[in-house]
């Protein structure tokens, strides 16, 4: 596994970067100099240089890493604050000088906290930075949001920016240029950038927030995809569900109707959603009805033509999906499974034949996480999830949490 070593500038940003190591199973230490970085392990730096001018900042940094080797890690990163204050681009020059880096990857997008970039200008929930009461922050005020002049400040060699458009189509060309900007609106852009520039076996400068550490930790560490289950009607789920989708996340969608009919068959999805899960990818098993309401009409109608009550609909619908379910973790490994609504989740209990599960942690308030206790798939780390609960990212969340590294 390679050795990380992460430059911040100030105490909290460098432990919720930190931290990231840590859930994947990377052991990792937050230190004030370099004396205490030794030769094993991963490790991130506090220059603490936030509040101080380019010059004395890049000094901060250069004084951090005095005798550091930073060729002896896999990984180098400046963490940078994900609305850009403090002297970025002086740092960033810093330990880029220091590094020797072949490629500079500079995009400090958090799109889980409302931080992106598009159009090279950098957004707080869609407002370019610089718009923001952040422009009068008193010891440490923003002053340029388009990242790529940021840079252009303090480079003498071109900075090269790549687009949204470019970004979503993956048109990622590293080669023609050494010092790169990118947009990153959602954490799938933020995805492609990454294993964009993996690809290219560069020594690469990473410079971004700790959603940057994450996702290279998503494209390194070589941990099973994980697998959410929602057959919930809510329009909370349903929220949820179009939300993921919207992060990359591929959605395998389960024609409720068809399958009444006879016109598909179960094994259709589950074929689908097993090619997905073997590519490495996360994936979302979702009844038609979690996706679109009027295919819950649709299929309460189907059901009355075959004399079914909405009640009966429903009930072959919570088999269907646990059946599913069980099929698919019969053919592929996963990190773990997120399941919305108490019948979806005792479905697929019932399916797996397990005895119940041990509580291991609550990940959000009301949203457990366990191990199946009993039957084929004991130890599996399953969330759970009533319908109509939780924030619109309660599945992107659970799916990152069960490929963490969760002590048994």
């Amino acid at each position: 596994m390679n050795r990380y070593l992460i430059v911040a500038d100030d105490f909290t940003g460098a432990n919720d970067t930190g931290v990231q190591l840590k859930r994947r199973g990377v052991p990792t230490s937050v230190v004030f100099s370099s004396e205490f970085i030794a030769s094993e392990g991963s490790f991130v730096l506090d220059t603490e240089s936030r509040a101080l001018g380019p010059e004395e900042a890049a000094a901060a940094v250069r004084a951090g890493l005095k005798g550091v080797d930073l060729t002896a890690f896999g990984r180098v990163m400046k963490k940078v604050d994900s609305t850009l204050r403090g002297s970025v681009a002086a740092e960033i020059k810093a330990v880029d000088e220091l590094y020797g880096s072949e490629l500079v990857v500079f995009t400090p997008a958090l799109p889980d906290l409302g931080r992106t970039t598009v159009g090279g200008v950098h957004l707080l929930k869609g407002i370019p930075i610089t718009r923001t009461e952040l422009a009068k922050d008193p010891k440490t005020p923003v002053t340029e949001d388009n990242i790529t002049r940021l840079l252009e400040a303090v480079y003498d060699e071109p900075v090269t920016h790549i687009s949204e458009d470019q970004v979503s189509a993956g048109e990622i060309d590293f080669s023609a240029g050494r010092v790169f900007t990118c947009d990153s609106a959602t954490n799938a852009d933020l995805r492609s950038v990454i294993q964009a520039a993996v690809a290219t076996g560069k020594r690469t400068l990473w410079v971004g927030t700790a959603a940057m550490a994450d996702h290279l930790l998503g494209v390194e560490v070589d941990v099973p995809p994980a697998l959410a289950v929602v057959a919930s009607v809510s329009a909370v789920s349903r929220e949820q569900v179009n939300f993921a989708a919207g992060e990359g996340i591929p959605l395998v969608s389960v024609p409720i109707p068809e399958l009444l009919t006879g016109e598909q068959k179960l094994e259709t999805c589950v074929a689908q959603t097993v090619a997905l899960l073997k590519e490495g990818k996360d994936a979302i098993l979702a009844s038609s009805a979690s996706c679109n309401r009027a295919e819950l009409d649709r299929s309460v109608a189907v059901g009355e033509k075959l004399n079914m009550t909405r009640e009966q609909v429903s009930g072959y619908t919570q088999m269907v999906m646990g059946r599913m379910t069980k099929a698919i973790l019969e053919q592929t490994p996963i990190s773990g499974m997120f399941l919305t609504g108490g019948d979806t989740a005792l479905g697929f209990f019932m399916e797996a034949r397990s005895l119940g599960s041990s509580i291991v942690t609550e990940i959000a308030v009301g949203i457990p996480m366990m191990r199946l206790s009993g039957g084929p798939f004991a130890g599996l780390k399953v969330v759970t999830k009533a319908g109509a609960f939780g924030k619109e990212d309660a599945i992107t969340f659970a799916l990152r949490k069960l490929k963490e590294v969760i002590p048994e």
